[in-house]
């Protein structure tokens, strides 16, 4: 069977053998593309976006096209990719199109040639039309209005942010009201999915998480004690402020308490370069952070690669995902398989990824102080700590297990090529 994947950024084994910087991000397309080489039994071309001239070979096996898109404005549409893709997929002629990204101009742009409309099946990751609408939650009016040099240079402020998202969220209601099969993995993007389309088929599959995370376990005994990593927070979706709040509370109990956050310092400011970059959103949590106090109780990492990434998990004493909204973080799924305690908002997703006080401690969001006294009980309370890391590996050793999903996968596969094909033959 032949498919093709239309996935958002260049897959990291195509970057690798371009000599370019590999994506440390949608690290999923690793973990399913690494099932299909193991099993050696579909014939994979990978399709995605690149910001130069359109690009085509081969690596491991697998078919790469690029194709010109502008990936920095993914909320303007641009109708020239329905004949690149149209042309893509003449040349590799695909049973299935697995589309990874709904928000993203290449997904609708496929849904909208008709010749390929039927072989289709758009891989739900967010839902960025409710992302939008909770955007800002729990900022200041003053901040949300607010622009930095560099926002307004790059048109780039907290309320243009929602705007965009806003934008994209549109784009990808088009998507699931043309979708005709969809695979996603909770209740919550099921039940988006049963409002704006009921008559889209509707496909459960777990993901397959990055290999570099199965085979591990953390040990409370090895750990930092008194850390907290939170793997992104570089934007308000991610809900960092409200960890920060939560954290000054923490800091008073456990004064040597440290958060650890992946990603860029876009709270820097010792520099000429880091004033002019610094956002909004980045000032406001700066802002936050000289509030509290709490200069030497956080750290930002900057961009790891997917082994330093490993290390940190392994090396805190807590995971923490403070999101505004999120449908399935693959951040707390790679936390939970490695046996971390776990504390997350009780928002979009999450409760179908785990059983709440059994394998996650979850909270209201905005209630900084539930979150803290969360991080609190699992400091204090050791052997509690290691029994919800047990447990929330037991789970995620289900979610998460790579030939079950790849079985499934596979299913879904055959049953849309069965269903094209007899429609061709009538």
């Amino acid at each position: 069977m032949k498919v093709l994947w239309l996935c958002n950024l260049m897959p990291s084994i195509v970057a690798k053998a371009l000599k370019k910087t590999a994506t440390n991000k949608e690290g999923w397309i690793l973990g399913m593309a690494n099932q299909v080489m193991k099993n050696n039994d579909l014939q994979l071309a990978l399709a995605f976006p690149v910001q130069e001239e359109a690009v085509h070979g081969e690596v491991d096996g697998i078919q790469y096209y690029g194709f010109p898109e502008d990936s920095n404005h993914p909320e303007q549409y641009d109708a020239t990719l329905e004949s690149a893709l149209g042309f893509i997929c003449e040349e590799f002629h695909p049973d299935v199109i697995h589309c990874f990204g709904t928000e993203y101009p290449h997904t609708l742009a496929m849904l909208r040639i008709k010749e390929w409309k039927s072989k289709v099946l758009v891989h739900i990751q967010g839902v960025i039309e409710l992302y939008a609408k909770e955007y800002c939650t729990g900022l200041p009016e003053d901040v949300v209005e607010a622009a930095t040099f560099r926002d307004v240079l790059k048109k780039d402020s907290i309320w243009q942010q929602k705007e965009k998202f806003i934008a994209r969220g549109e784009h990808e209601r088009d998507v699931f009201r043309l979708a005709e099969q969809v695979c996603g993995r909770t209740d919550f993007d099921k039940n988006y999915v049963a409002q704006v389309n009921p008559s889209c088929m509707y496909y459960p599959l777990n993901e397959t998480l990055r290999p570099e995370f199965y085979g591990h376990r953390w040990d409370s005994e090895k750990c930092r004690k008194h850390s907290i990593f939170v793997a992104q927070g570089n934007y308000p979706i991610k809900g960092l402020h409200f960890m920060l709040e939560a954290l000054a509370t923490i800091r008073d109990a456990y004064p040597d308490v440290h958060l650890y956050v992946a990603g860029d310092c876009i709270t820097a400011y010792g520099t000429l370069k880091e004033k002019i970059k610094l956002s909004a959103y980045g000032k406001y949590l700066r802002n936050l952070v000289q509030k509290h106090g709490l200069e030497e109780n956080v750290t930002f990492l900057g961009s790891l690669g997917v082994g330093e990434i490993l290390k940190q998990y392994l090396n805190s004493h807590v995971y923490v995902i403070p999101s505004v909204l999120e449908n399935s973080p693959n951040s707390l799924g790679e936390a939970m398989l490695l046996g971390m305690p776990c504390v997350a908002s009780r928002v979009g997703g999450i409760p179908s990824l785990a059983t709440e006080d059994k394998e996650v401690l979850m909270y209201d969001l905005e209630d900084t102080k539930a979150l803290a006294e969360h991080v609190l009980r699992l400091f204090e309370d050791e052997k509690y700590a290691g029994e919800l890391g047990a447990a929330a590996a037991a789970r995620a050793n289900l979610t998460h297990d790579a030939q079950a999903n790849y079985k499934m996968l596979c299913w879904i596969y055959e049953t849309i090529a069965k269903q094209t094909e007899r429609h061709v033959n009538k």
